[in-house]
């Protein structure tokens, strides 16, 4: 049976291994503590149904350390969910044939399961004294870490529903690293300043009493004066309530030169804006209103009407600009936002954005940022001072962050989490309707920051995210965009903006098996890595020199990966092109060694080891030892074998044995098999031979999802079905393959979109994709919630 073991620090960073390999539906088998910390013996649910049916997992159980009777009744564990190991079920049934040796294993499973509720008991009272702080998880000092920096349960527990795998076992830093990632991403800045200044309009600066609109409204017209002088910059002030208020104003307006207005409380703005329709900027000052101030509403509405330009001229909008207190507390900070928000809607549109102010009191910017970052407000400048302009400045994702992180220790206000243990699943099951609405938006979020990865890393995917849509048009409509999506000029801009095309990916010629379509070729970046730039192969040149002409052409690929060894007449050609092949061959395929015909498979022995690596191969990693031999075709052409050995890296034991052919000059440097390092031309002939290997599997990922969108719409475009197909099992791909911290990030996030942990594979992460795609679509259709434009981006 395919027992695994998962050792841990603690009991839960034990059980997340455990969730991560086999899912939640593993059968837990023992528990014990051991040096290193807990050890879990564990199966996968279908690997405990075939060792039931097996009369040959019944003839040699485990020992078991009670003796059991025959006719005593079986206590057969069931399928335990491994979310929640302390809850054990058990079936009693009568045995239709003595079984002493299973009974005493079933007995010995059950006792161990008991004992390891016990100690998951133990463990998370151990969490709740703070006096044992030090035996907390990695996440569990996250969590800590987070809501001592201001930042609300909310959003942290929506941070850490679904971690990525590879934190587990990480220490404190990369950890840390990966959450200020998932909060830049989802943190909404003004990313062009000279845009907006150029640009200019109407600004209308809101908040509450003394947040610093006045002295903010300097320094927003001093910003503007240093680019473009003060002849198109105008201030209003609409304050007739605080004493001396005017006067400020106009102090700071004499010192810039720039004209100001006063306007009397509840006066119309329509006449004074028309007036000043010449200036590019104007700045109103509005009365500060408290968040529970009955008026509230009626100011706000005053600052709702679009203003009149020139004669015959188009209005222009009053752009609302929300000023927050990073010195508040969060409860306060919500409660402005929420009250502000709705009366800007009741007026016509949303806040426009807002400014955090006295940044420089605050000791925690964590809840600032909370808000801002759950109610989708778009920060654009920072106030840190009172002086005019210079203690203003841009919105900085990593500055406010950074600042916001570095704040140790618990504090004193911070919210504690029930059941601090990390239980979020547990804590989900009791939300309210309210909390609900919070984790759609989450999701949203979640959503807009995985698109924009995905836009931004992997070339193609803006292209896939036009086609999709298209599944639901008439027919008709699909065919009519087919032709911009597969425009080879498009494509090739996309790459250069992106990551320029290193390499084709070229499939066997034949259908492939179940389908009758033939697998479009891919291109692959400088790392041997898959870019969701699908080619379909009936829209290429015909014939196998005219492809590849093509696509050194067209894309200026040098590397071909070939589903076999080329003709003679093709060899020829690549060679004085320059480009560089590699072909797959199979283990019967005969080469000449030593004036004798032999198969690769008879040779694999007498290569000469050259490097190992580590690699993904179809869903788990693998370790790949590479070797090579000197051969010869019958034609006499010179080439290298190479010959790969795929392995489990725990247990060592063989998963595949491949073979491919190449240039005997395709390698120019040596590596160092001794230690697995490689100089610069052996790396990139490396990555060649990996990337052919680890994308074997890109058929079958492409023909499941062509099957997954048979559903998609009554009448589908073939070639449209096949583009997007393609595209989604190439991302796939780059999402198992890819080790950065980028796809780390999306891949935790995908598995959040799922709302059910399960264990890493192509499979799942295809079904994640879909998800995302879907999602996006329920988005764009429902509209709102300041997402929706990211979303679309």
């Amino acid at each position: 049976m395919s027992v695994k073991r998962f050792v841990g620090a603690t009991s839960r960073d034990a059980m997340r291994q455990l969730r991560a390999a086999l899912g939640d539906d593993a059968l837990i088998l023992s528990n014990r503590n051991v040096a290193e910390g807990v050890e879990i013996l564990a199966m996968a649910e279908d690997a405990h149904g075939q060792m039931v049916g097996s009369p040959a997992a019944t003839q040699s159980p485990p020992a078991s350390p009670k003796p059991v009777q025959a006719a005593a009744p079986i206590r057969q564990p069931t399928r335990t969910n491994a979310s929640a190991p302390s809850q054990v079920t058990e079936r009693v049934q009568m045995p239709a044939a003595p079984q002493p040796d299973f009974a005493a294993f079933s007995e010995r499973v059950l006792g161990e399961m008991q004992d390891l509720r016990t100690l998951l008991t133990g463990q998370a009272q151990r969490a709740a004294d703070p006096s044992r702080r030090g035996e907390e998880s990695t996440l569990e000092r996250l969590q800590r870490r987070l809501l001592g920096a201001g930042f609300g349960v909310h959003l942290v527990e929506e941070l850490l529903e679904t971690p990525p795998a590879e934190l587990v076992h990480a220490s404190d830093e990369p950890a840390l690293a990966w959450a200020k990632r998932q909060l830049t991403s989802r943190l909404p800045i003004l990313d062009d300043e000279a845009a907006l200044l150029d640009q200019g309009g109407v600004f209308a600066l809101i908040g509450p009493t003394g947040i610093g609109k006045t002295t903010t409204t300097a320094k927003l017209a001093a910003r503007y004066v240093m680019r473009h002088g003060a002849a198109g910059v105008a201030l209003v002030t609409t304050d007739s309530y605080r004493i001396g208020a005017h006067e400020q104003l106009r102090i700071y307006a004499r010192l810039l030169g720039v004209d100001v207005h006063a306007l009397e409380a509840d006066a119309p703005l329509g006449d004074l804006l028309t007036r000043l329709a010449h200036k590019r900027l104007v700045i109103i000052d509005t009365v500060g209103m408290s968040q529970r101030d009955q008026r509230l509403a009626g100011q706000i509405a005053m600052l709702g009407d679009s203003t009149g330009q020139a004669s015959g001229q188009a209005a222009r909008p009053i752009r609302r600009l929300l000023l927050l207190n990073a010195a508040s507390h969060g409860d306060t900070l919500e409660e402005v936002v929420e009250t502000y928000q709705r009366a800007s809607k009741a007026a016509g549109a949303p806040l426009f954005g807002a400014i955090l102010t006295k940044v420089d009191e605050a000791p925690r910017l964590g809840a600032v940022l909370d808000i801002a970052i759950r109610h989708g407000l778009r920060l654009h400048y920072v106030s840190h001072g009172q002086q005019v302009p210079e203690d203003l400045s841009l919105a900085d994702r990593n500055t406010l962050l950074d600042q916001a992180l570095s704040v140790k220790g618990d504090s004193s206000f911070a919210a504690e989490v029930p059941q601090a243990s990390g239980a979020f699943s547990q804590r989900k099951q009791t939300q309210s309707r309210k909390q609900l609405t919070r984790g759609l938006l989450g999701q949203g979020r979640a959503l807009v920051s995985t698109l924009n990865t995905l836009r931004n890393e992997v070339a193609g995917f803006a292209l896939l995210e036009r086609a999709w849509p298209l599944l639901g048009y008439s027919l008709e409509q699909q065919q009519a965009h087919l032709e911009g999506l597969l425009d080879v000029a498009q494509r090739q801009r996309h790459l250069e903006s992106a990551e320029p095309a290193h390499a084709m990916l070229w499939a066997q010629a034949k259908s492939v098996s179940g389908v009758d379509w033939t697998m479009p070729a891919l291109s692959l970046n400088a790392a041997g890595q898959s870019q969701a730039l699908p080619w379909l192969i009936h829209r290429l040149p015909v014939g196998e020199e005219g492809r590849l002409d093509w696509a050194r052409e067209q894309l200026d690929i040098r590397w071909q990966l070939l589903p076999r060894c080329p003709g003679a007449a093709t060899r020829q050609c690549m060679a004085r092109s320059g480009s560089l092949w590699l072909a797959t061959a199979q283990a019967g395929s005969q080469v000449i060694v030593e004036g004798r015909r032999q198969r690769l498979k008879e040779l694999a022995n007498l290569a000469t080891t050259w490097t190992e690596l580590s690699c993904r191969y179809r869903g788990r990693d693998a370790h790949l030892k590479l070797s090579r031999l000197t051969v010869s075709l019958a034609d006499g052409a010179p080439l290298t074998a190479w010959f790969g050995l795929l392995s489990d890296p725990e247990n060592k034991r063989q998963l595949a044995q491949r073979y491919w052919l190449a240039p005997r000059d395709a390698v120019v440097g040596r590596g160092s098999p001794d230690h697995g390092s490689l100089q610069a031309p052996d790396h990139a002939f490396a990555e060649a031979l990996v990337a052919q290997l680890v994308h074997d599997d890109l058929p079958q990922l492409t023909r499941r999802a062509w099957q997954r969108l048979a559903d998609a719409g009554e009448k589908i475009d073939p070639e449209l079905r096949l583009l997007i197909a393609a595209g989604i099992a190439a991302t796939v791909s780059r999402l198992d393959q890819e080790r950065s911290d980028w796809a780390m990030d999306v891949r935790a996030q995908l598995m959040g979109l799922l709302g059910k942990q399960r264990g890493r594979s192509t499979q799942v992460l295809m079904d994640a994709l879909l998800h995302l795609l879907t999602a996006r679509d329920v988005f764009l259709m429902l509209g709102g919630a300041g997402l929706i434009d990211e979303v679309a981006a």
